[in-house]
């Protein structure tokens, strides 16, 4: 919702702008110059509330590119959209026969201002998707603006005239509140109904965890979402220099369907920890780019407990644009070391032979993962380490709940001491909150979402 407020605040102060330079302005009504500066007002309005929520919209996807773009699109749609929706409505309400100046009369004039206007901020972001839902969402907003454009003007008219000077029984002109109350509520509820649609009409999108700028979404609303350091990509992580410009791409296969595809990057794209080339994608899962976690995330579904067994670490080649691909055979050529038997030497069977017994093999203690992403796996401990998102023994940058150094373990000859490094979330030992304490064989030690057996 922080979003969503943030084009709220910016497109009521866009409308409050526009309004404070052309108020001064304005001709005496019923004048023949009163129609040039509505016209030439409607249009600014579009212009500016379009230049303003547009660039919004770029800046938050990231990147110069998008927020230059996003900028000069809404500015130039914006006025086309509403000098298209402003000549729309007027001939709807001459149409109408409905009683001019009036509240309904005055709705089925602007409403269509307000629509076209959404159009065109959702055409800015160049997506008939959003195009779409800008345009319902315009249309709500340009109606509640108009329809609070004569309760304010009729709450206030009495203040107006008196502070004018004007006595009882004269008329005289007090839109300049109206229009002040309509330009900011105009501009303020088509960003907020815009953005109320595009929330409620997602169905796929990725959620930053870990990296800078976490907690930001993007919408998967393309057939192809790049992600890298790239200025144009949709999905933009800077600060990385591991991160190439086009890293890798998440691919629309269909509804709801989405597959994961490495751009051929020298580190790799990781899925739930482990290295894929290409792969599917289920709600919950996590992507690792570089220093970055990105979750993937389906409309009305659950993460299904599935282990990294599901996306096998081969090789693919990449089918160009699509990021399609086969499994790369078998090189030809390349065949296994042959074993070679070896002479073993003779004894007479004589002579007499010595024998020492083996040293016992020492005891390697293995944590077994019973749940999550690396379910099924086993990490045997053999000396000390550390577990958290930033460290590699046991990868669980997938996983929120996990802090960056989260626990620290160390194997003896007594088992295993698991001590907690102040995380977060704390860690668990048979279900009770520890900060050290020495397990052995069949207890279970709780990290983030994870549970791990000790064997």
């Amino acid at each position: 919702m922080g979003t969503i407020l943030l084009k709220v605040f910016v497109g009521a102060v866009a409308g409050l702008v526009c309004w404070a330079i052309f108020e001064p302005m304005a001709p005496s009504p019923n004048t023949r110059d009163w129609a040039t500066w509505e016209q030439l007002f409607t249009l600014s309005i579009g212009a500016i509330v379009g230049l303003a929520i547009g660039g919004v919209n770029g800046l938050l996807q990231g990147g110069k590119i998008h927020t230059i773009r996003g900028s000069v699109l809404g500015l130039i749609f914006g006025a086309i959209g509403s000098s298209l929706g402003y000549g729309l409505g007027g001939s709807l309400a001459q149409l109408s026969h409905l009683p001019p100046q009036t509240m309904p009369w005055r709705m089925v004039a602007l409403t269509p201002l307000g629509a076209f206007l959404g159009l065109a901020i959702g055409a800015s972001t160049l997506s008939w998707r959003r195009a779409i839902q800008g345009f319902i969402g315009g249309a709500i907003g340009g109606a509640i603006g108009s329809g609070l454009f004569d309760i304010i003007g009729t709450m206030l008219a009495s203040f107006q005239l008196a502070a004018k000077g004007i006595q009882a029984g004269v008329t005289g002109e007090v839109g300049g509140p109206s229009r002040a109350i309509y330009a900011i509520v105009m501009g303020a509820a088509i960003a907020l109904f815009i953005g109320l649609v595009e929330r409620l009409a997602r169905s796929a999108w990725v959620r930053l965890t870990l990296g800078r700028n976490e907690g930001k979404e993007w919408v998967l609303d393309s057939g192809q979402n790049f992600i890298g350091r790239g200025e144009s990509c949709q999905i933009p992580l800077f600060g990385d220099a591991n991160v190439m410009p086009n890293h890798a791409c998440i691919v629309r296969q269909g509804p709801g369907q989405f597959l994961i595809a490495d751009g051929g990057s020298p580190i790799g794209t990781y899925l739930n920890g482990q290295r894929v080339q290409q792969a599917p994608l289920f709600h919950g899962a996590v992507i690792t780019v570089g220093s970055f976690n990105l979750e993937f995330l389906l409309k009305n579904q659950r993460a299904p407990v599935r282990g990294p067994e599901a996306y096998p670490g081969q090789a693919y080649q990449l089918g160009g644009q699509g990021y399609g691909g086969q499994p790369v055979p078998p090189q030809p050529g390349v065949a296994a070391t042959p074993q070679y038997p070896t002479a073993q030497p003779q004894y007479p069977a004589s002579q007499p032979t010595t024998q020492m017994a083996p040293a016992p093999a020492p005891t390697v203690i293995t944590l077994t993962a019973l749940d999550g992403p690396l379910s099924g796996q086993r990490f045997p401990i053999s000396s000390p380490m550390e577990l958290g998102r930033e460290q590699s023994a046991i990868p669980m940058s997938f996983d929120s709940q996990v802090s960056r150094r989260h626990a620290q373990l160390i194997p003896d000859s007594m088992g295993l001491t698991v001590t907690d490094l102040n995380s977060t979330n704390g860690t668990f030992v048979n279900g009770q909150r520890v900060q050290s304490q020495t397990v052995r064989s069949g207890d279970l030690v709780k990290i983030g979402a994870t549970t791990f057996r000790v064997d």
